[in-house]
């Protein structure tokens, strides 16, 4: 008799480990964005179970389990286990089929696995912690498409583990601004305390003073009232990159400032040393630094008075807070991409429990009829029979492929080359010649310029545009579409120009959302993805895409990006015009 065989451990599982723990996941409550995930990976595959698992030294435990009560299970029967070890998606069609699996007690007791596929979570450095996997209890195949959508999921959800992870550090960091805050004020309630306080006791109090303001771990600089430096500390002269002997004496504001800078800076500081400026009051400033970098620093300003209450300067107390702002503008984009990535997944649901059941449906039915009614029908029922099919077959290839394509940018980056867009044009019309002749269309093209952008996003832009202008034509009316260019302002407007049945206002900025149509698939085929896809990319070209038209005269549409991509205009463009 044969025994269950456990994976062998990957070659980095003591770093393995300790990023799992450095994730903080391990027996934590179920949440709802994990959940979803796995909801619509068991929907995609077909599945009635989906885990999100994490494979720790001796189980595999589940963050979200869809479709089983357990909530971990030995490492040595685990199927993750086998799926860390490589980058790839692991598919296991049959287990009862599979050496490593045929004897696995999961297998031949309960839940009965026949088939799995498990998609790794790759964290930071590599290290694949776990595993997003389906399984079903009926051996079946995993097609390319599911594939690639089960690793797109599987890459969602290391996005979250991420976001838990920056949402930490981001609360770390407002503790510790709270602690300098609270440590700040009692700072400032000491030293005035001395420079009130003339007494005979002041020499003690001074010299602890005058040690704690070497050892701060703040930038502390003194300056008189002509903005000279009197004093700096240890601190201050190693974020300004100048050795601490050679600031006494110095302007603060030649030495530190940039030139554009130096004039509003000096009259700010003049205000706090009159007090037309709450002294008190934090602001953030920049400094120079000796080697030419710009430094942003958070200050606390107090006056210092002479033995007669005059105001003989400034001390300034500040916290280097460059880092932090840039920690937190990178996690302002990652929230800001995150929820943009967790609205598609929630198109991805609309579709996947929608617009794919339709297609998919109507091949079921009619599959089903043509079976009933092989013997009886004749050649003609049975052909209309297998149109349908045939058509709902093509119907759900344009909804993958497109569904696809929309997953996919998330995971794009914009390749700025040089793009000749009369060439480009030139091939999009190559590519729908099909289309245009079927339609008797005419497209005329005027001189185009020469731009910097991603040439393969911007062709499928123009396709998706071009492709509505020749569908969307009145009955009996040949489509008439015209390409031109201008620079409006400090934007480059690529405008696509119809004579099709126009868009009333109300829904102008509806049809960029994904999956949205606004006429009946039996009217004009499509799958409401080529104007979300098309917005997505004049994004990433940080520009934007609008619409102008009215019902029954045609529309407009307008790529508007910044007028500083345009290179110069091809050095020939002829005028095209097809017609079928």
């Amino acid at each position: 008799m044969t025994s269950t065989i456990a994976a062998p451990l990957p070659p980095d599982e003591h770093e393995r480990l300790q990023a799992l723990q450095a994730c903080r996941l391990l027996d934590t409550p179920p949440e709802p964005a994990f959940d979803d995930l796995a909801r619509i990976a068991s929907q995609l595959c077909g599945t009635p179970i989906a885990l999100v698992s994490l494979v720790d030294q001796d189980r595999q435990w589940f963050k979200s389990r869809i479709g089983l009560d357990a909530t971990e299970t030995p490492r040595e029967q685990a199927f993750c286990a086998h799926a860390i070890l490589q980058h790839e998606v692991l598919v296991v069609p049959d287990a009862t089929m599979d050496a490593r699996f045929r004897d696995n007690p999961l297998v031949t007791g309960g839940p009965g696995i026949r088939f799995y596929a498990g998609a790794p979570l790759e964290v930071a450095d590599g290290r694949r912690i776990g595993t997003l996997c389906v399984i079903d209890t009926v051996a079946h195949e995993l097609g390319a498409a599911q594939r690639e959508a089960l690793a797109a999921l599987a890459r969602q959800v290391v996005a979250q583990i991420e976001l838990r992870l920056h949402v930490s550090e981001l609360q770390a960091a407002h503790a510790r601004q709270n602690l300098f805050e609270q440590q700040l004020q009692r700072f400032n309630a000491e030293m005035k305390a001395l420079v009130d306080h003339r007494t005979a006791e002041l020499k003690a109090e001074r010299d602890r003073a005058e040690l704690y303001f070497d050892i701060a771990g703040n930038m502390m600089v003194v300056a008189d009232n002509d903005g000279r430096i009197v004093r700096a500390n240890r601190m201050a002269a190693d974020v300004l990159g100048h050795p601490g002997n050679s600031l006494p004496g110095r302007d603060w504001f030649e030495l530190c400032f940039p030139e554009d800078e130096r004039a509003d800076a000096r009259a700010f500081f003049a205000q706090l040393v009159s007090g037309e400026r709450d002294a008190a009051r934090r602001f953030r400033g920049h400094v120079l630094t000796a080697d030419g970098q710009l430094r942003v620093v958070s200050w606390h300003t107090t006056r210092l008075h002479d033995e007669q209450g005059a105001t003989a300067g400034l001390l300034g107390v500040g916290e280097d807070i460059t880092a932090r702002l840039q920690a937190e503008e990178h996690l302002q984009r990652t929230l800001s991409e995150l929820e943009r990535s967790n609205i598609a997944l929630q198109q991805f649901v609309h579709v996947a429990s929608h617009d794919l059941r339709e297609p998919i449906n109507s091949i079921l039915n009619f599959a089903k009829l043509l079976r009933r009614d092989a013997h009886e029908a004749d050649a003609t029922r049975r052909e209309r029979y297998v149109d349908f099919i045939v058509r709902g077959g093509e119907r759900l290839r344009a909804l993958v492929d497109d569904l696809l394509a929309f997953v996919r940018l998330d995971a794009t980056e914009a390749r700025m080359d040089a793009v000749n867009l009369a060439e480009l044009v030139e091939e999009t019309r190559q590519s729908l010649a099909a289309a245009i002749g079927r339609s008797s269309a005419t497209i005329r093209v005027t001189p185009l310029p020469v731009i910097r952008g991603d040439r393969s996003l911007l062709g499928l832009l123009l396709q998706n545009v071009i492709d509505n202008a020749l569908k969307f034509h009145a009955p009996g009316t040949p489509p008439e579409v015209d390409i031109a260019y201008a620079v409006v302002g400090d934007e480059l407007h690529i405008s696509v120009r119809d004579n099709g049945i126009g868009i009333a206002p109300e829904f102008q900025e509806r049809i960029f959302e994904a999956f949205q149509r606004l006429h009946a698939q039996a009217e004009y085929e499509g799958t409401g993805l080529g104007l979300a896809l098309s917005r997505r990319i004049a994004d990433m070209h940080h520009g934007r895409i609008f619409v102008e038209s009215q019902p029954g005269a045609g529309s407009r549409f307008v790529l508007a990006l910044p007028a500083r991509c345009r290179i110069g205009i091809a050095s020939h463009t002829m005028q095209r015009t097809e017609i079928a």
